[in-house]
């Protein structure tokens, strides 16, 4: 028969997934997405908490598991993936070779190259490598 959760346990695989999560999401326009995911993972545990103990009231649930606005036990708390703080990616426009930047772009350091399709020599490589 399986051993019985306790919060703490529980909380042990919860966070890292939570917080994992949060942190590979971070740089997308995810603040909302995060609120939600906090809202959610909280009434998740919470219904769990209430199952666990079912004949506990509202106020004594409180008392032993909730801080503020967070829920606890034996020193750990509840991720919550609101706080994860959202980044944009850097601008690296210039780093990138594209149509629209290829004139600003060293082409000694450039990563890649603009080639044209229809330059004779180009087209001469291309058949020499594939004959």
């Amino acid at each position: 028969m399986a051993q019985p959760e306790d919060g703490a346990r529980v909380l042990r695989k919860v966070n890292p997934v939570l917080r994992g999560w949060a942190g590979y999401f971070r740089y997308g326009a995810s603040k909302k997405t995060f609120s939600y995911l906090g809202w959610y993972a909280w009434w998740r545990m919470l219904r769990w908490i209430r199952r666990k103990h079912p004949h506990l009231t509202w106020k004594q649930l409180r008392r032993r598991y909730y801080g503020t606005d967070r829920i606890a036990e034996d020193r750990m708390v509840l991720y919550n993936p609101a706080k994860m703080r959202v980044e944009r990616y850097r601008y690296r426009g210039a780093q990138i070779s594209t149509p629209w930047n290829i004139d600003e772009v060293d082409p000694d350091g450039a990563r890649f190259r603009r080639t044209d399709h229809d330059d004779m020599a180009f087209v001469g490589q291309v058949s020499e490598h594939l004959t």
